[in-house]
């Protein structure tokens, strides 16, 4: 078979209610886990189904990354883009498992693999059904079916069969408490839905889901404690995170010089936090590794470089930024500090990204985007506010060339 490559004797593994893979011996598993040996493709694309079935997501997609890496046939390719999705959609994020799904699905289809196009239209139907999508699902597994059945795997027909019977229960509930608030199934507005589809609109509320919400429901409890303006959480379960409306970002305000001044406030304030104080990971290590991911994964935008970078490729930029790394001067950094991430009054949102990290990071995704929208007097606004009379233009242009990759 093209993705499951043991037969149903041998696979460490069962499916629950929710048709989801989960291990029938964990232990035995994480045994195997530890003894295990990747030097080919093979095993470390088992290596890494094996850490998904686990939960070690972050190791499962190491050890796929480095498996795609080595894939020397479109086959190989594409089983491992259905490998990745299923991480990302077990880890809760349906948007980059989309893309993988869709991914392997077009070039299964060029292909002309009916196997291929059964386990992508299967995999794909199943997490559209769980994100509340059902039309588009029972198209996609009806298709599975009628490709399965030609083919006689008895095992994969009953497999496609369930999910079809079970359709409106793969349906991802939301958590009692957050269900008591907006309901069953909220009204969503598709106007402010985020790029990764774990962020929309619902009753004057902001709704995030997945591991990034669990992340910035973290940091801002700890920004909170810290005296830093952030929105009230209106309720967290599980991984769900609902944010009070707080108000318009300085996106959208007309004044340059106010924009930049509060961006700098904002920012200087945030910067003076004890950075050994600060709970959690970040800094360039940990930020190249998420940039080699993206890279490895085709999850960046080329067609979004700013002018001086559209001649580089991502794995070029990614290079560079090895050969060049520069010191780092530590600070608490916001990781994704632009305009439309700072409200009205210099409120910080969108921190999932927040962690230790070089000054510069924000500064320069700051200067970017205050002299692309507003000009020169908010970024010299932003400067005075932030205390800061000489920056380093190596040091910026530097995290310019690394938010490329995001």
């Amino acid at each position: 078979m093209a993705v499951t490559a043991q037969n149903s004797q041998t696979r460490p593994y069962r499916f629950d209610e929710r048709l989801r893979m989960i291990p029938v011996d964990p232990e035995t598993l994480a045994v195997r886990v530890s003894l295990a040996d990747p030097n080919d493709f093979p095993g470390l694309r088992r290596l890494g189904i094996a850490l998904m079935l686990l939960g070690r997501y972050d190791e499962a997609l190491d050890r796929l990354d480095q498996a795609l890496e080595l894939a020397d046939t479109e086959q190989r390719l594409v089983t491992v883009w259905i490998n990745l999705a299923d991480v990302y959609r077990y880890q809760g994020e349906p948007g980059y498992a989309e893309i993988l799904y869709r991914r392997a699905l077009h070039a299964s289809r060029a292909l002309d693999d009916p196997d291929l196009v059964s386990f992508a239209t299967h995999h794909l139907g199943k997490s559209l059904a769980e994100q509340h999508r059902p039309q588009e699902a029972r198209q996609l597994l009806n298709e599975a079916m009628r490709l399965r059945v030609t083919d006689g795997d008895s095992e994969l027909i009953e497999s496609t069969r369930a999910a079809l019977d079970h359709l409106d229960e793969l349906a991802l509930p939301l958590p009692p408490v957050i269900e008591e608030l907006l309901g069953p199934v909220p009204e969503w507005s598709d106007e402010h839905e985020g790029c990764d589809g774990n962020l929309v609109r619902s009753g004057g509320y902001w709704i995030k889901r997945g591991p990034r919400a669990v992340a910035e429901y973290a940091r801002l409890s700890w920004l909170r404690d810290n005296a830093i303006a952030v929105p009230e959480v209106v309720a967290f379960a599980e991984d769900v995170l609902v944010l009070a409306d707080a108000g318009e970002s300085l996106a959208g305000q007309a004044d340059p010089t106010e924009v930049g001044a509060q961006m700098g406030r904002a920012l200087r304030s945030l910067h003076d936090l004890a950075v050994a104080e600060c709970p959690f990971a970040g800094g360039l290590d940990v930020t190249l590794a998420r940039a080699h991911r993206h890279v490895v994964e085709g999850f960046v935008d080329t067609a979004d470089f700013d002018d001086d970078h559209r001649d580089l490729s991502p794995a070029a930029i990614l290079s560079r930024l090895r050969e060049r790394r520069p010191a780092e001067d530590l600070v608490v950094t916001h990781g994704d500090f632009t305009p439309g991430n700072v409200l009205t009054g210099g409120l910080l949102i969108d921190v999932a990204a927040l962690g230790p990290g070089d000054r510069y990071h924000d500064l320069a995704l700051a200067e970017r985007d205050l002299a692309g929208d507003f000009g020169v007097e908010a970024v010299a606004a932003f400067y005075t506010a932030y205390g800061l009379t000489e920056p380093d233009r190596a040091k910026l242009d530097y995290y310019r060339l690394l938010d490329e990759l995001f």
